[in-house]
């Protein structure tokens, strides 16, 4: 997209998106799956989330699978710092799961972006089927 200044930069999906992988990235403590999440407000304002456990909490990373229960996913981690109806955009890097679509859709967030389809162990069916439920659009970016 050019600027009225002439100067190409992203669209505000794609921004969210880098956004996202970029938070993902630097602070995520997850060492086998870093996910990241941006929502825009109506206003213009960013919120930021990542993956990781409730702070102070003290988890056993070498437990790849008992660390999943104390994880919180990126999307409820900026879900919880909204009101209902305020975001425009929600941008994910991994497909969110059937859990966090339910806070998702109490937020009244009809369309989801996301980069990467879930991890492992993840049951795409079940979010699909939450996803058409809720009326929210999942849309792979």
């Amino acid at each position: 997209m050019i600027s009225k200044f002439g100067r190409q930069r992203k669209g505000w999906i794609e921004t969210a998106m880098t956004l996202a992988e970029t938070i993902a990235m630097c602070r995520s403590q997850d060492p086998y799956m870093q996910v990241g999440a941006c929502g825009v407000k109506l206003n213009g304002e960013v919120v930021l989330g990542y993956n990781g456990p409730p702070c102070d909490v003290e988890v056993d990373w070498s437990n790849r699978d008992g660390r999943r229960k104390y994880m919180l996913h990126a999307e409820y981690n900026v879900i919880k710092k909204v009101e209902s109806e305020e975001l425009s955009i929600l941008a994910i890097t991994h497909m969110p799961c059937p859990e966090c679509l339910k806070s998702i859709a109490d937020k009244k967030v009809s369309q989801v972006y996301y980069r990467h389809d879930g991890g492992v162990n993840y049951d795409f069916g079940d979010t699909e089927r939450m996803a058409k439920f809720l009326k929210i659009q999942l849309i792979k970016i």
